[in-house]
């Protein structure tokens, strides 16, 4: 019986379970059925609200887009009046400035004019002062007087000669002064000038100190003498030092024109106590012996550098090879006679068995005669 009992009970739980479950379901159908029409209901509600929050929004987007170009016209409008102030501003300024200018030129001018007025009216009051001052001037003062032509000082003469019957001294002659011109025409002067232009023998070896003895010489008294030097062609051996005053730039450029004559024979030169040449003109004359028949020489080492003399010395040392008239024993005789040279041409051993044989060997022992340095001589004996 409790089984039967708890059997009927189970299945009357279960009908009751089923139809709970069946009334669940069906109470689940009609609530999807409700909420979805609901759902349905609701999305056709939220689109047309969106329809027309947008229509909304569209019309409420025209509305500012047409208020923003609106407000930007107008600052553009603003824009535009403020510059066009400001340029008519600056117009208006430059206007002024232009004015005030014009006006300050004017106004400069004027005070120009007004001075120029203002002198040239004193100078017309202090002329109109003066004009009858110096009218009375010029009728004090003298007529001015013309200068007499040619033709009325010719007739003047002649009728002063017709009336004197003297003759006119109207031009007279002045002289000129030159020192020692007269010197020039000396006996001893026009001794060696003529002995020179005629080549005469004694001009071989030409020693000037026995013509001219004062070392005081002028300048023109050695410029006389080189002139006639120019034209000679026999004179092989010149001595022409110790003319302090005589000998200076000009004259010893003059000699070295001479020596670089092709008709000059000159090889033996002694030009030394010459003080009064410049060191320019040493060195003139040394570069322009290379163009000379120098091959002896002599000048004082005071007058010219160490080098100058060095120089010299090579200079004639390669002009020996230029001609053989310094160790030829044909010419032994004038040979022997250049002596008072850095270098004497009687000392070459070419020359020695020429010497011994003529009788000349005592000069080579003759320190006096050959101007030794260590020995004094005698300057008239050069």
């Amino acid at each position: 019986e409790s089984d039967s009992e708890s059997s009927s009970s189970e299945s009357d739980s279960e009908s009751s379970s089923s139809d709970g479950g069946s009334s669940s379901d069906s109470s689940s159908s009609s609530g999807s059925t409700s909420s979805s029409s609901e759902g349905s209901s609701d999305s056709g509600e939220s689109d047309e609200s969106e329809s027309n929050s947008n229509s909304n929004s569209d019309s409420s987007s025209d509305g500012d887009g047409l208020a923003f170009s609106a407000s930007r016209k107008k600052k553009k409008v603003k824009k535009s009046t403020q510059l066009e102030k400001i340029k008519a501003a600056a117009k208006a300024a430059k206007s002024n400035k232009l004015k005030v200018r014009g006006k300050q030129k004017h106004s400069s001018e004027e005070r120009k004019v007004r001075k120029a007025t203002q002198t040239i009216n004193k100078k017309k009051e202090m002329c109109s002062d003066q004009g009858s001052v110096e009218a009375k001037c010029k009728r004090k003062q003298a007529p001015t007087v013309r200068a007499l032509t040619a033709s009325e000082v010719r007739k003047i003469l002649a009728e002063d000669d017709v009336n004197d019957n003297s003759a006119s001294f109207s031009w007279v002659r002045r002289s000129t002064r030159q020192p020692s011109r007269s010197a020039v025409n000396a006996p001893n002067v026009r001794a060696v000038v003529q002995k020179l232009g005629m080549n005469d023998p004694d001009m071989v070896v030409f020693k000037c100190k026995k013509y001219l003895s004062d070392p005081d010489t002028p300048s023109v008294i050695v410029d006389r003498m080189l002139d006639a030097l120019e034209g000679n062609t026999n004179c092989q051996a010149l001595y022409i030092q110790n003319f302090n005053q005589g000998m200076k730039d000009e004259q010893v450029l003059h000699l070295l024109r001479i020596l670089q004559q092709p008709s000059c024979k000159i090889w033996c030169l002694n030009i030394g106590e010459t003080y009064n040449v410049k060191r320019r003109t040493w060195a003139q004359f040394t570069s322009g012996l290379k163009k000379t028949k120098i091959t002896h020489m002599y000048a004082s080492e005071h007058t010219i550098s160490s080098a100058m003399k060095e120089k010299i010395r090579e200079t004639i040392r390669n002009n020996r090879k230029k001609h053989d008239m310094h160790i030829n024993p044909d010419n032994l005789e004038v040979i022997v006679q250049c002596t008072h040279c850095w270098w004497n041409p009687i000392n070459a051993r070419v020359l020695q068995p020429y010497v011994k044989q003529r009788g000349y060997e005592y000069i080579l022992f003759d320190k006096v005669a050959q101007g030794a340095k260590d020995v004094m001589t005698d300057k008239d004996r050069i």
